[in-house]
């Protein structure tokens, strides 16, 4: 039933299965301890470094006596960051509804929330590239988020209806 070349072929592949099989079984399992020594940690980790680069910065409007008054009024942020830039408008009262929901009760209010000047590259969302003053259309209740990146270093006007109520400086 062998031939000569067949017995040869099935010795030769015998062998070789040995052979790995005494090869893997002398092999030492690796150094599983982890990446990271305890003396290492520091209690913080980010996987990328982009998330440090987003400068998060959240204003509140107010216009109760019918004045725009921004809380923080002052903002900074380096050029190199990208900005996200949350704006909520106040003013009214807020009441839990019947599905748990908040309603936004009493009289609905508007402003104009601009940085005078500023040169905006890279916008996404509702901005545009170029743009040379920012400038967003609010109502009462909601928060918007606006991400872009600052075109040049400076100190902005920030107005509120027109009425400065700070500065947005970039820094180098």
């Amino acid at each position: 039933m062998f031939t000569m070349n067949n017995k040869f072929t099935t010795f030769v592949l015998l062998i070789a299965l040995i052979s790995l099989i005494v090869t893997a079984c002398g092999v030492k399992s690796g150094n599983r301890r982890p990446a990271r020594e305890d003396s290492d940690k520091t209690g913080e980790f980010h996987r990328t470094p982009i998330k440090s680069l987003l400068q998060e910065l959240s204003v509140d409007l107010d216009k109760a006596d019918g004045t725009c008054k921004a809380t923080p009024g002052d903002l900074t942020s380096p050029v190199s960051a990208r900005v996200r830039l949350g704006v909520q408008l106040g003013g009214t009262s807020v009441k839990e509804g019947l599905t748990k929901s908040i309603e936004i009760v009493g009289e609905k209010k508007e402003a104009k929330y601009e940085i005078s000047g500023m040169t905006i590259k890279s916008a996404g969302g509702a901005l545009n590239m170029g743009t040379s003053s920012l400038a967003l259309d609010l109502q009462s209740g909601s928060r918007k988020n606006y991400d872009f990146n600052i075109g040049a270093a400076g100190t902005y006007d920030i107005l509120c209806d027109g009425s400065k109520v700070g500065t947005f400086t970039a820094t180098e």
